[in-house]
């Protein structure tokens, strides 16, 4: 009798077509018929019937091929993405390096908002623009969440209006 990865292999054109009809490019593709050959050893291991009328069962393969597919396709949506025109824009930046006098009189004007703005709020955004999450601090202090993430955003609205 021929095992159920031979069986699963000659129709293995079949399955490539059928990851390419999910959206799939060829090369990905291959990966993931790859990975249900895996999955189908695995299964097999486990004492999973995969025959169907001396075949291999087309519906179970096409599932997992759609699982597989669809875990990818989840995990590259999830990948950050980078655009060439950032790049460039970052690449001129380092070429060209940070104009400090033009940086210190930005701080500068940002201090003179935060002077005049109420004690809490300049505080607040002090510490969350330093680098502590608004979760964090709403742990240590006890306030709430939604307290300190609004004063956060109404003193940073107030800073760039007043710039």
């Amino acid at each position: 009798m021929i095992s159920i990865l031979e069986l699963a292999y000659k129709k293995h054109n079949d399955w490539n077509n059928i990851v390419k009809s999910f959206g799939c490019n060829p090369s990905m593709s291959e990966d993931v018929v790859m990975e249900m050959y895996i999955q189908l050893d695995a299964d097999v291991k486990k004492g999973l019937d995969l025959y169907y009328k001396d075949e291999i069962n087309h519906y179970y393969c096409y599932k997992v091929l759609r699982g597989i597919y669809t875990n990818l396709y989840k995990s590259s949506l999830r990948q950050k993405k980078v655009y060439l025109e950032d790049i460039n824009e970052l690449q001129e930046i380092e070429q060209s390096g940070i104009d400090e006098v033009k940086w210190a009189k930005q701080r500068d004007s940002i201090d003179a908002v935060l002077e005049k703005m109420y004690w809490y709020d300049k505080k607040i955004f002090e510490i969350v623009a330093k680098g502590v999450s608004v979760a964090e601090l709403s742990r240590n202090t006890k306030i709430s969440y939604y307290s300190l993430y609004n004063t956060y955003i109404n003193a940073k609205k107030h800073i760039k209006e007043n710039l």
